[in-house]
């Protein structure tokens, strides 16, 4: 037993005195892990920021609505008589000047129309000559015929209806040849040649693309936002970076019962990209004068809030604020701001406040 305690005891001193040696010593690697904790903490570069001054000035203030673009005048050139077409002497999509031949008609028929219309005509000049004659006058001195003999020596000589059918038959010749009533567009060209007119609803239509008219609407309560007049922007979204301008032409006097009021606008096609039937954006704009403005950028949303960070002497300082007016590319400011505070617009997203920052210039 004595043994054993012996060697117990023996232990037991060098357990020890192994830990009073390991004690003794200092800690290295907790140094060097607070020492690089430091020197991190220490080198740590602030964020680059952009910032504007905030100002006082006139603001757009916007509204955005969807319409679609027509011409301002559209001809639909019919078929005034009804022959085989001989020549379609258009294509869709060309220009054509008022009174351009398109096509032609068969023309014989009202050829030998127009030949006896005017042999009717004739016939019915020489009895109202003779009924002239009978009451004592001359067809040569027609002023000195009282009104009411020449009305009676129409009527019986058959010179009236004669009249009115020579009128016609040279009419319906000339519809045989389809000219163009307006300059313009050949558009949805119908006509065919060798085939009856009959079996088409119309020849074709002529647009005049020079100006177009496009109609949208607004809600009744964005009413006094519209007048006549007005300038607009339209962007169509074939081609969504060009922006045409318009003005407001007339505004429809009443609400259908979506509540929404259609307004009409004339745009200008110089360059004839507008097409009739695109789809485009409208947008339009009032001037709001003596507004405190800041980007959209600017303005953040915070605990349920809207915040802007302001530049003061390297820091990032929040401000809450109340906004009015917005457009596509700034906000007005009611409260929390004042003119000339510099407000952080790039990189602060992720600041918080008195964030240490660096302003680039």
């Amino acid at each position: 037993m004595s043994k054993i305690l012996s060697r117990l005891a023996f232990s037991l001193l060098i357990i020890l005195s192994i830990t009073a040696c390991s004690t003794s010593q200092p800690n290295k690697n907790n140094d060097e892990t607070d020492g690089t904790a430091r020197v991190l903490h220490t080198d740590e570069t602030p964020p680059e920021v952009s910032t504007t001054s905030v100002r006082i000035g006139d603001f757009s203030r916007e509204l955005v609505s969807n319409g679609k673009l027509e011409v301002q005048n559209k001809a639909e050139v019919a078929f005034e008589v009804q022959e085989l077409i001989l020549e379609v002497n258009v294509r869709e999509g060309i220009f054509v000047k008022k009174g351009q031949i398109m096509g032609k008609l068969q023309s014989f028929t009202h050829q030998n129309a127009l030949k006896k219309a005017r042999g009717t005509y004739d016939q019915a000049l020489i009895d109202l000559e003779d009924q002239l004659l009978g009451f004592g006058y001359n067809l040569k001195d027609t002023s000195s015929v009282p009104a009411s003999v020449m009305k009676m020596a129409r009527l019986r000589s058959g010179y009236n209806n004669a009249s009115i059918a020579l009128e016609e038959a040279q009419y319906n010749l000339q519809q045989t040849v389809i000219k163009t009533p307006i300059d313009g567009v050949v558009s949805n060209l119908k006509a065919k040649p060798h085939n009856p007119s009959s079996a088409f609803e119309y020849f074709c239509d002529i647009l005049d693309n020079s100006v177009m008219l496009i109609s949208f609407h607004v809600l009744e309560t964005e009413l006094n936002f519209v007048s006549n007049g007005q300038a607009i922007k339209v962007f169509p979204f074939a081609v969504p970076d060009k922006a045409f301008k318009g003005t407001v032409v007339s505004i429809n006097p009443e609400v259908d019962e979506e509540g929404m009021v259609r307004v009409t606008a004339r745009v200008p096609n110089a360059g004839k990209k507008l097409i009739s039937g695109m789809n485009a954006k409208v947008l339009l704009q009032n001037r709001v004068p003596n507004c405190l403005i800041v980007p959209r950028e600017a303005v953040l949303y915070r605990q349920n809030r809207k915040v802007v960070f302001v530049y003061e002497d390297g820091k990032a300082m929040w401000h809450y604020v109340e906004t009015g007016h917005e457009n596509s590319t700034h906000i007005t400011i009611t409260e929390g701001l004042e003119e000339g505070d510099e407000v952080i617009v790039e990189n602060n997203l992720n600041l918080a406040h008195e964030s240490l920052v660096v302003r680039s210039f």
